[in-house]
């Protein structure tokens, strides 16, 4: 009897048992409860699941990118919008018809365009700029007291992952769509520049005008700097002096000028212990060094390359390539820099504000119609960039959703369950439930009284 019991409670022990398992996969539509129920099952089981996640992460992501790129490319149609109507404002403009006043009406009303333009280029989206480059946190247009505004970004764009391992570029940067292009030289090349244009490399890097350290001052260990004509010197505020026609100076861009030695055919030599500064009225520099371009990486810190500047026939500066493959300089104009140009030239103004004639604002207004084209074709050029690579995210979203789907049938197929051929399990269970209950009640009424009954 005692055993008769015991066996009883093994086999509705194994019934409760498979009552949980087909009550766990009917409630879950999974296959497994534990992972050692099936170790192979349950690999792929988490491999697949694994999948999954990996690339909801991704397309999240895209999602989250194709949104600010789609915001990057109506703003950026908007820019070009406003260069169109700035180039139309020129035109009429420059127009001898057109009386200063007019001009002066023009004027203000580029003063708005320039506003708008300085808003669009400030654009953010869930509290990323779109045209800062690597920092998106970073504001990256600033503008200053005299309304002179500057790019404070770089030239490198962050980067979005598109496949498990794989990144894309994400979006554009301030150097493409509001920087124009005013020279490009490859390897062996010379590039000409002005001053406050910015230089790019084929690889993003900036290189950045300085002098070289130390620089000679008053207290240097020899207080003598000599230098040739062509090779211009930079002072501890980043003012550019070159040698004058008459070799007698050195000039600054507002004809400051400071007493220089001429020791031969074009050299020259300064003594930094004994300066002296037309008018004297100005600040007298106290540091002098050599002009150079230094080459600043991803951080934004100065490396050890250098190349050397010299003064240019036709620009301010001129610097030589090196001569290695694939070398790529761009010497970047500011679009607001011609902006400012365009206005002050509509109000008889040069870029210090001083009053200048008609015939000398009508040639800056005719230089500046051609900028304006050369910042309308940079835009542009920037927005076929976006779009190439918007394109690339679409694509991308696309492949990642599909992959989406097709791991998520093969998990169902691997991990779920057959509701099929559960319930006919379930059907079966209750009727053993059913027939156990039967027999538990049958032995029970097995007692002395009801046999001898």
């Amino acid at each position: 009897m005692i055993r008769s019991t015991s066996e009883t409670l093994f086999r509705l022990e194994n019934l409760n048992q498979e009552q949980q398992r087909i009550s766990y996969q009917l409630s879950t539509t999974k296959k497994l409860q534990y992972g050692s129920d099936d170790a192979n099952l349950f690999t792929r089981d988490v491999y697949l699941d694994d999948k999954i996640k990996v690339y909801e992460g991704l397309k999240l992501q895209i999602e989250k990118t194709t949104a600010q790129n789609n915001v990057s490319d109506s703003t950026l149609a908007e820019i070009k919008d406003l260069l169109t109507y700035v180039k139309q404002e020129v035109i009429k403009g420059s127009n001898a018809t057109v009386d200063q006043e007019a001009r002066e009406a023009i004027a203000v009303n580029l003063r708005g365009v320039k506003e708008n333009l300085y808003m669009l280029s400030n654009e953010q989206v869930e509290g990323e700029y779109l045209y800062a480059g690597s920092n998106s946190m970073q504001k990256p247009f600033s503008k200053d007291d005299a309304g002179k505004i500057t790019y404070e970004g770089d030239g490198f764009l962050r980067k979005v992952a598109v496949e498990d391992g794989s990144y894309r570029d994400k979006g554009i940067t301030g150097f493409e769509t509001f920087m124009y292009n005013s020279d490009v030289a490859l390897k062996g090349e010379t590039l000409e520049f002005s001053e406050g244009e910015r230089i790019i490399d084929e690889g993003r890097f900036e290189w950045k005008l300085e002098g070289v350290q130390p620089a000679t001052s008053s207290t240097s260990a020899s207080t003598v700097l000599s230098f040739n004509s062509n090779e211009p010197l930079i002072d501890e505020t980043g003012k550019t002096w070159t040698v004058n026609e008459d070799g007698t100076a050195l000039v600054d861009s507002k004809n400051n000028s400071i007493s220089i030695r001429n020791t031969g055919t074009d050299t020259f030599e300064i003594d930094m212990s004994n300066v002296s500064i037309t008018p004297s009225s100005e600040t007298i520099p106290t540091e002098l060094s050599k002009a150079q371009l230094v080459k600043y990486d991803e951080e934004g810190n100065a490396t050890k390359e250098v190349l050397a500047v010299k003064t240019s026939d036709t620009k301010d500066f001129e610097v030589l390539l090196p001569n290695e493959d694939g070398v790529r300089f761009e010497a970047k104009g500011n679009t607001f820099d011609v902006l400012d140009k365009i206005i002050n030239a509509l109000e008889l103004k040069d870029s210090d504000r001083n009053t200048v004639s008609k015939e000398e604002a009508d040639a800056s207004l005719s230089d500046s119609l051609e900028l304006i084209s050369e910042a309308f074709e940079a835009a542009n050029t920037g927005h076929a960039k976006l779009g190439g690579r918007n394109k690339v995210f679409e694509i991308s979203l696309e492949r990642v959703s599909s992959k989406i789907t097709q791991f998520d049938i093969m998990s169902k197929e691997v991990g779920a369950a057959d509701l099929t051929k559960l319930a006919v399990e379930a059907k079966a269970l209750e009727v053993t439930f059913t027939a156990l209950y039967s027999t538990i009640n049958k032995m029970n009424e097995l007692s002395l009284v009801n046999f001898m009954r």
